[in-house]
């Protein structure tokens, strides 16, 4: 199987992965929220909460892809680092934020992913301002109503 393939299989997957998972978060953490009948302070920080942690686990599902994806042949991260889990960790958040510091570079099959996470990522954060956003006018206008 070439890189690119590889790489284009391994991005589809981990697509899957953090759409689900931001799904899920999104849906459980609305469904929580509902039931425990919050005011709009207290439900609102438990979203922000939920999504925090989701956007932090879909990060982290990206920087394993990376760390498996190097012993299997499938690239290299070049640059500054130590090819710690800090590392990996670093590079996937500056994709996943498309802050893209630019002092560790992917190579081979990496640089397709990390280009899929860029564009995950953006997707991802937006999905979440605009459930914050309608989160934020329904607790809001609740709480007012009170």
């Amino acid at each position: 199987m070439n890189q690119t393939f590889a790489g284009i299989v391994i991005s589809a997957l981990l697509v899957a992965g953090t759409l689900w998972l931001h799904f899920k978060a999104l849906r459980h953490g609305s469904s929580y929220i509902v039931h425990l009948q919050a005011k709009a302070k207290k439900a609102m920080m438990t979203i922000m909460s939920v999504i925090f942690i989701a956007h932090i686990l879909e990060i982290v599902l990206f920087a394993v892809a990376y760390w498996l994806m190097i012993p299997l042949g499938l690239g290299n991260l070049a640059g500054n680092h130590t090819s710690t889990a800090a590392d990996f960790f670093y590079f996937s958040i500056a994709t996943y934020t498309t802050l893209g510091i630019g002092d560790i570079a992917p190579e081979g099959a990496i640089r397709v992913v990390a280009g899929v996470e860029a564009l995950a990522g953006l997707v991802l954060i937006t999905w979440s301002a605009s459930f914050t956003y309608l989160a934020m006018e329904r607790f809001w206008r609740d709480d007012l109503a009170d």
